[in-house]
């Protein structure tokens, strides 16, 4: 970690995102006596009868090398997409057996980070999955701890509310950043320095031209200003819909001209697969710039990437809420708004259907499921949910009983250099994983490393494709050759240093940030309160899949959240 982290110049990008500092300071602050790091080997996060829900799987040697990890939602559709039939069987919701002031549904980032900022109103959180995180869950190996899900986001800027946000709960002092670009695999052969004609030293122009480009949106110059979003500020809004209307494909083609460099094609289009889950030419030009250009400073880890943050919330919320609040193994199946507040039904870690009551609630789960278990939704609310599309992905951890053969945090596989961006899934068929990263590049160690393989389902039905018998053993099977085929010699291991191979898959993690979300409207009918009471907080309110999008929103929300719970309840 260096010093200096956030002691740079305040770009125009950076003042852009500083429209709106505030919130955090509304809400961070006290619980300074809990703890800020969680060492490898520390006592695990205990439910009352004495469950481990914490993100990061400790105890065991890394998970299980035989059967997926990750995500396991056959129960749970079962129940969601059968929900008037199981209320049915059982006699219908039950009356409330507790009264609550705050109930916040799902245990992922925003749901923990809503938690944590409202902590003072002793939330409930019901969590489906047996441990939170949703999907930034990690696990440890060797004393190593990585990702299984999300792992890395673009180094906070000076004075924004994420830069407050991620100092409060002490993780300032961890991040390990990794400047510039990473590595890129071309034809067997690893080369540095893609936007600098590393590929291709005769048309090196046209590569510095296109870096240049996005840089320029990195930076705010030259007329270019960085996409922020979220964004609530009316000119930057106006800005950022004129850009969802082209996707992010054809806006950077005419900044080159019309035709891109086989290789810049298929570096962008591998990038929007792994990032967004979607084409380059699905996505909006604003997700697309606020993404890619948003790391051209580089990128900030962790040692378990996005897991440790959500671990060290489940920590603070532990310290700061009464024993039982946090509940996992709990499924909402039903929400409704009435005159005496918010009823939320559930199945418990038993498999008891129970209720309870709340002034108010946050649903912190993909809006999928919001239109699934909200009695009397809006018909603009369900329109606007049905025009959203997730996409699903999978992740593969090599556990090596060799120290790490390359100081770079990533590496994309361009492979020949080509895509078909007109047969998405055929190109992700030959290619399988895009991206790798060093999973310990902030914890590195003597005699052991985890490299991260991620390999993109960016296309429709894809979740259903993962879900099949038989998935498994293919999936695993691709991973392995092309582990042993491409990254082993490329990187200068041999296959006697696999001590593991761990698949992990995500059905449905990834909201696609497709072109109109915003300049249509969608955005705001997918996050509009309901009825005052319930309230919703989700990277899927935007489209946009990233820690940054949780953590604003739940800064935005938590004020509107805070009004509704000192109210009275007739005044709600």
């Amino acid at each position: 970690m260096q010093e200096d982290l956030f002691s740079r110049r305040m770009t125009r990008r950076q003042a852009v995102r500083a429209i709106g500092v505030g919130a955090a300071t509304l809400y961070l602050g006290g619980c300074t006596a809990l703890l800020n790091r969680r060492d490898p080997g520390s006592a695990p996060l205990l439910t009352p009868d004495g469950r481990d829900f914490s993100p990061v799987l400790r105890g065991v040697a890394g998970g299980k090398d035989d059967d997926w990890t990750g995500e396991f939602p056959d129960s749970r559709h079962a129940i969601l997409w059968n929900k008037d039939g199981y209320l049915a069987e059982r006699g219908g919701v039950p009356e409330p057996s507790e009264t609550v002031p705050l109930v916040i549904v799902g245990g992922g980032m925003s749901g923990l980070a809503s938690a944590y900022l409202l902590r003072k109103h002793k939330p409930v959180i019901l969590e489906q999955d047996a441990r939170f995180g949703g999907n930034s869950k990690g696990e440890s190996w060797n004393g190593l701890d990585y990702s299984i899900g999300a792992a890395y986001f673009a180094p906070p800027d000076e004075g924004s509310d994420l830069e407050a946000f991620v100092r409060e709960i002490g993780l300032d002092k961890r991040l390990v950043r990794h400047e510039g670009e990473g590595q890129v695999e071309l034809g067997g052969r690893l080369r540095s320095g893609l936007w600098e004609g590393a590929t291709d030293p005769a048309r090196a122009g046209e590569f510095r031209r296109l870096g240049a480009f996005f840089a320029d949106y990195s930076e705010g110059r030259n007329g270019r200003i960085f996409p922020d979003i979220p964004t609530r500020d009316p000119e930057h809004r106006r800005y950022v819909e004129g850009l969802d209307r082209v996707s992010f494909l054809d806006h950077v083609r005419r900044a080159a001209g019309g035709k891109l460099h086989p290789h810049a094609e298929t570096a962008i289009e591998q990038y929007c697969w792994s990032s967004f889950g979607g084409s380059a030419s699905e996505i909006g030009a604003g997700y697309g710039l606020n993404f890619y250009a948003g790391e051209w400073e580089g990128v900030v880890t962790l040692p378990a990437g996005n897991a440790t943050i959500a671990e060290t919330l489940t920590e603070r919320l532990v310290g700061a809420l009464p024993a039982g609040n946090l509940r996992p193994d709990s499924l909402v199946v039903h929400v409704e708004v009435g005159p005496e507040g918010v009823g939320v039904a559930y199945v418990d870690s038993a498999g008891k259907l129970r209720s309870l009551r709340a002034k108010a609630a946050i649903l912190s789960c993909p809006k999928f499921v919001v239109g699934r278990i909200l009695r009397d939704i809006e018909p603009e609310r369900t329109a606007a949910i049905r025009k959203l599309k997730y996409r699903a992905y999978l992740v593969a951890n090599v556990l090596l009983n060799a120290p790490s053969r390359n100081s770079s945090y990533d590496l994309y596989l361009l492979g020949n250099g080509r895509v078909d961006v007109k047969d998405v899934r055929g190109s992700v068929a030959r290619k399988h994983a895009t991206d790798v990263i060093l999973a310990n590049f902030a914890n590195p160690g003597r005699d052991h490393s985890v490299l991260t393989l991620y390999r993109a389902l960016p296309y429709e039905g894809a979740r259903a494709e993962i879900l099949v018998p038989g998935a498994f053993s293919r999936y695993r099977a691709d991973f392995e050759g092309q582990i042993r085929e491409t990254l082993l010699p490329l990187l200068g291991y041999d296959h006697k240093n696999i001590a593991g191979l761990r698949v992990n898959r995500w059905g449905h993690p990834l909201p696609l940030a497709e072109t109109g979300l915003i300049s249509g409207g969608v955005v705001d009918a997918l996050q509009k309160p309901f009825r005052r009471r319930v309230f919703f907080v989700e990277q899927d309110n935007w489209a946009l899949p990233a820690f940054e999008t949780v953590v604003a929103e739940a800064q935005h929300w938590a004020k509107e959240v805070e009004r509704a719970l000192v109210q009275p309840d007739n005044a709600v």
